[in-house]
């Protein structure tokens, strides 16, 4: 009798155990999780204003929108949503139909990764997005950052009180790109200002390039794991942007071109001039090219961006426009004849393959069963 006495007190202490461990564990997985993907395809649909979505989507299983902020910047807003087991989802709206919202995304000129900037006389927003010394990133959507940065800061701080320690970021398209710089941020600055066990993974849908290579190296090193994903529709041009140059200036300070004086110098008189004229000529035309990118994209477009935000002063550009994509790809490419069937009964427009819907409907084709689970 002792014997089965302590058999079964000794099966409850372990049951107890199994219990708290269980209630310990994350619910956040790393990998790229199609139906986590698809509930959050259907969150960003709610954000019903913008011009995302022209189908109604289902309401995502097991999530209950607690936030929406106020717009701010040039049009941004983002909402939380929380799921019925605490876990927390940062909803990044993207481009909309406005005139600032545009501007936003054209100015395209580069800064540092790591500096500050002067939004208003007694304003200044210092920010660290890279631990790369030679990390640059695009100007419009860090200001966008600035804008929402403070009350999703707030949001988590509030939240976690309530139990929320796990929070997904998703955007699309302009949204996918401040989630980039965001979950960037919340790395570097945000260690200073948020519960340093708080989990992110990051979910950059329809996503343009964000910054340039040593930007992305660094960002897929502190999201190692499994932990950030972009996901482009090969049909998509988005992704494409924006225009990227590259020049010797954007390589590593060790590469052949650093030492082309030295490897001419062991060359025929006739050989080296030859040469040494070809090369400059390339560079020269690639170097003019960057410039002109720049003048554009950064001091022109600027003028237009200070009508909107009148105290912004404008910052010194990196001399680069070298913008490359970034996370861990997951590709949806059509396979069958059923997304081209949809493309031909939509009104031809340039967004026709950007929008979510067609992202939501290649996901399903690729990854999800007729019931809208993970295919096996």
């Amino acid at each position: 009798m002792k014997k089965f006495i302590l058999l079964i007190t000794f099966s409850v202490i372990i049951i107890l155990l199994n219990i708290n461990s269980l209630k310990g564990q994350n619910k956040l997985k790393p990998g790229f999780d199609p139906y986590e993907y698809k509930s959050l395809l259907e969150i960003l649909a709610k954000q019903s204003d913008t011009s995302y979505s022209v189908v109604k989507f289902p309401d995502p299983e097991n999530y209950q929108i607690v936030y929406r902020s106020e717009v701010v910047g040039l049009d941004n807003r983002w909402d939380l949503w929380v799921s019925s087991d605490s876990v927390g989802v940062i909803s990044i709206r993207g481009t909309t139909l406005k005139l600032e919202s545009w501007l936003e995304d054209f100015y395209a000129g580069m800064i540092p990764a790591c500096g500050a900037l002067q939004i208003d006389s007694n304003k200044i927003f210092r920010y660290k997005l890279a631990n790369e010394s030679n990390a640059s990133v695009h100007v419009g959507w860090v200001v966008g950052l600035y804008y929402l940065v403070p009350s999703i800061i707030e949001k988590i701080n509030e939240y976690y009180g309530k139990g929320i320690k796990e929070y997904l970021i998703m955007g699309h398209s302009q949204g996918a790109s401040i989630a980039y710089l965001l979950r960037s941020y919340l790395y570097y600055t945000g260690k200073e200002k948020i519960p340093d066990d708080v989990q992110f993974k990051t979910y950059c849908s329809a996503a343009p390039k964000p910054g340039n290579l040593f930007y992305s190296y660094d960002f897929e090193f502190i999201t190692k794991g499994g932990w950030a994903y972009r996901i482009a529709n090969t049909q998509d041009w988005v992704p494409e942007m924006p225009f990227s140059i590259q020049t010797v200036d954007d390589m590593v300070k060790v590469n052949p071109f650093s030492e082309v004086d030295m490897l001419l110098k062991k060359m025929k008189p006739l050989e080296r001039f030859l040469l040494k004229a070809i090369y400059s000529n390339m560079m020269n035309s690639v170097k003019k090219a960057q410039k002109k990118f720049r003048k554009y994209l950064g001091y022109k477009v600027y003028k237009l961006v200070n009508e909107e935000l009148v105290n912004f002063e404008e910052p010194d550009y990196a001399k680069t426009m070298y913008y490359v994509t970034c996370g861990n790809p997951i590709i949806l490419t059509p396979t069958t004849d059923a997304y081209e069937n949809y493309i031909k009964q939509q009104k031809r427009n340039l967004f026709e393959n950007h929008l979510i819907t067609p992202y939501y409907l290649l996901l399903k084709e690729i990854y999800l069963d007729k019931e809208g689970k993970s295919k096996p």
